[in-house]
C-alpha cells in the first residue's frame, strides 16, 4: 500500500508517468531480495535522491495518525493555504524543482526538468503576492526594489535551503523567480563535462568563461570548477556575485565571497577592490558591461586566474560579444588583450532526455591554443569553428558534435538535437548513423 501511495505521489508531482510507475512496480516484484520502491527508483536513475527524500517527507505527513489519506493535489492545496513563501520553497525543494515562479494574477508555478507545472492553489492577487514576497526580503533589499523596480537577493530557509531571488514589476503587479541553489557544489565528475576541461582549474593565470542561455547550468558548472580549485590548490579565491549562490567552505583554498548590494556597491567597484585583496583566483558572477569586462581582462593580464559567466550561445559569439562592448577605437587593443589572456570558453545547454525524466549537458569547448589566439588577434573569428573541428586532440568540441554524440548514445531525441543545432543540415549526417 505504501509503495502504491508513494507511486501516486510521484505521478501527481510529475516525477514519473503512469507507465513508468507500472514498469517500476513490475520490476520491484521481480527483484530478490525485495526492494523498497523508493530505493529501486533511485538505483535505476528514475528519480533523484533529493527528490525522493522530499517525496518521502510528504508521504510521512500523509500517513501521520489522525490524518485521512487525500489525493496529492488536495494535500498540497491544504498544505500551502495561507502559508508563507518558505512553505512553497520547501515544496520546490522536495520535488527537485529548479525554479519557483510567484506572480500576481497567476498560480505559483514550479519548473521541473525544464517544464512549468502549476501548483494546485488559487491565483495570487497583487496583495497576496506582495505579502508572500516582501517577507522574504531584508529592509535594504526592499528599499532597493522600491528604488530600482527590481532586485536580486538570496533567500535562506532552514529546511528548504538557499534560493536566488529576482523580484520585478510587471503589468499585473509584482513577480519573482526563485532559483534553487545546490546545498553544496557538485563534484566535477557529476556534471557531465569532458574530463580534459578540469585542466582549467589548474591554470596560473588567464580568463575562463562559462557561457550559455538562462537556465543552462552555468552556475552549477562554475561551482563545480571552483570546488576542484578548493580541493587541490592553496590559493586565495575572491568571488563577486549577485547574489552569492553556492557557499564554499575553505579547504585547501581560502575563499572570500562578496555579494553585490550587501558587501559592495557594484561589480565594477568590487573588482577594482579585489585587485588589492591579494587574490590568486577571481570569480566574476557575470561579465555584463564594458567596465566589468575591461577590469576582468586587466586582472587576467596581470597574472590572475579569472572565472566569469556570460549569456552567449556559442564560443565564437562569446568572443564577438566581448569585443562589441568596446568602442571602435579601443577594439583592436581589446582584441590583442583577449587573444593573450583567454584560455577556455565552455558553452553549454541542458537538453531533455529521451524519456523526459531529466536533462543532460551538451557542451561546446573552445581551448585557446596559439592558433586560436592568432585568429582572435588577426580578427579572423569566422575561422574559429573550423579550428575547433580540427582541435579534438586539444579537448575542443562543437555544440553540434556534442548533440550528435548524445543522440548516438540514445540519451536525447533526434528532434531536440535538430532544434538546437547551429547547422541542422550538417548535423543530419552524424544523426543518420545513430
Amino acid at each position: 500500500m505504501q509503495s502504491l501511495q508513494l507511486g501516486t505521489l510521484l505521478v501527481n508531482f510529475g516525477l514519473l508517468t503512469p507507465a513508468q510507475l507500472e514498469q517500476a512496480l513490475e520490476l520491484q516484484k521481480k527483484r530478490m531480495p525485495r526492494r523498497l520502491l523508493g530505493e529501486l527508483l533511485v538505483e535505476e536513475g528514475l528519480v533523484t535522491e533529493s527528490a525522493m527524500r522530499g517525496l518521502l517527507t510528504v508521504q510521512k505527513r500523509k500517513l501521520e495518525p489522525g490524518r485521512e489519506p487525500r489525493a496529492s493535489e488536495n494535500d498540497l492545496r491544504a498544505r500551502l493555504k495561507d502559508q508563507p513563501l518558505a512553505e512553497y520553497l520547501r515544496v520546490a525543494r522536495e520535488v527537485d524543482a529548479s525554479d519557483l515562479h510567484v506572480s500576481s494574477g497567476h498560480r505559483p508555478t514550479l519548473r521541473l526538468r525544464g517544464s512549468l507545472k502549476e501548483l494546485p492553489v488559487d491565483s495570487l492577487t497583487p496583495e497576496q503576492c506582495k505579502a508572500l514576497l516582501v517577507s522574504s526580503l531584508s529592509p535594504s533589499d526592499w528599499k532597493s526594489f522600491e528604488e530600482r523596480r527590481s532586485v536580486d537577493a538570496a533567500v535562506d530557509d532552514p529546511t528548504a535551503g538557499r534560493f536566488r531571488l529576482h523580484m520585478f514589476h510587471h503589468g499585473g503587479g509584482i513577480a519573482a523567480v526563485l532559483r534553487a541553489v545546490p546545498e553544496k557544489a557538485w563534484e566535477f565528475e557529476q556534471i557531465g563535462l569532458p574530463e580534459a576541461t578540469e585542466n582549467v582549474c589548474h591554470y596560473d593565470k588567464g580568463l575562463v568563461l562559462v557561457t550559455g542561455t538562462v537556465g543552462s547550468g552555468k552556475s552549477t558548472t562554475l561551482a563545480a570548477l571552483l570546488n576542484v580549485v578548493n580541493r587541490t590548490r592553496k590559493v586565495h579565491v575572491v568571488t563577486i556575485e549577485d547574489p552569492i549562490e553556492v557557499t564554499h567552505a575553505s579547504d585547501q583554498a581560502l575563499f572570500t565571497q562578496r555579494e553585490v548590494g550587501q558587501h559592495t556597491r557594484d561589480f565594477t567597484s568590487a573588482l577594482r577592490a579585489a585587485l588589492r585583496e591579494d587574490p590568486d583566483v577571481l570569480v566574476v558572477g557575470e561579465m555584463r558591461d564594458r567596465e566589468t569586462t575591461s577590469i576582468a581582462l586587466t586582472a587576467a593580464e596581470t597574472g590572475h586566474l579569472v572565472f566569469a559567466t556570460m549569456h552567449t550561445s556559442s564560443a565564437d559569439r562569446t568572443i564577438h560579444r566581448i569585443l562589441d562592448q568596446f568602442p571602435a577605437h579601443q577594439r583592436d587593443n581589446a582584441r590583442t588583450v583577449l587573444a593573450n589572456v583567454l584560455r577556455c570558453v565552455i558553452c553549454q545547454q541542458l537538453v531533455p532526455t529521451i524519456d523526459g525524466r531529466n536533462r543532460v549537458l551538451a557542451t561546446e569547448i573552445l581551448q585557446v591554443t596559439p592558433a586560436v589566439a592568432n585568429l582572435i588577434r588577426e580578427n579572423r573569428m569566422h575561422q574559429i569553428q573550423a579550428c575547433m573541428q580540427l582541435g579534438r586532440k586539444e579537448g575542443m568540441c562543437l555544440m553540434d558534435d556534442s548533440l550528435a554524440a548524445l543522440v548516438q548514445a540514445k540519451r536525447i531525441p533526434v528532434e531536440e538535437a535538430l532544434n538546437r543545432a547551429a547547422e541542422p543540415a550538417r548535423f543530419m549526417s552524424p544523426v543518420a548513423g545513430a
